[in-house]
């Protein structure tokens, strides 16, 4: 093996050892649900899909247990701690309440938009649907007028 091929396995082989050593603290880094929330509801609006709508689901889900858990962290402690955490746990559920209303906005602005599109769709499906039924009525009448004139203002009989 060359100097150069050597040189290139080591230095990817300290890649992989140093990605593998950083992935549990990448893993472990809190998130800010709330504000991945409000990102996924302003996707959401852009974009209305069935998944994005179970992954906004899943992290209301996540913020709910986040809360729980802070304020049974606060049944553990006493006195200005206590306060202090069942502060943090009503701050983060009052924001969450604030998401819940945007998110709920953004799913009625989706189904009134889906909607619109359906009275659209079905408008143009009965539009041509008329259009063709006057344009067979125009041709029967078409059809009528020239066998009465081929036949001199008389009834054609059979």
């Amino acid at each position: 093996m060359s100097d150069r091929r050597r040189c290139r396995s080591y230095v990817l082989a300290v890649l992989l050892l140093a990605g593998i050593a950083l992935l549990p603290v990448a893993c472990s880094r809190p998130t800010d649900l709330p504000a991945e929330i409000e990102a996924q509801v302003e996707a959401y609006r852009k974009e209305p899909s069935d998944a994005l709508q179970s992954r906004i689901e899943a992290s209301f889900a996540k913020l709910d247990a986040e809360i729980a858990e802070i304020r049974a962290d606060a049944d553990t402690k006493t006195g200005a701690a206590k306060d202090e955490t069942l502060a943090k746990a009503d701050a983060l559920s009052a924001r969450a309440s604030e998401l819940r209303k945007s998110w709920y906005g953004a799913r009625f602005g989706a189904a009134s938009d889906a909607a619109k599109e359906a009275v659209k769709q079905l408008g143009a499906t009965i539009g041509k649907g008329i259009e063709s039924a006057g344009q067979s009525v125009k041709g029967a009448f078409d059809g009528s007028k020239k066998d009465a004139d081929d036949t001199g203002g008389q009834p054609k009989e059979d």
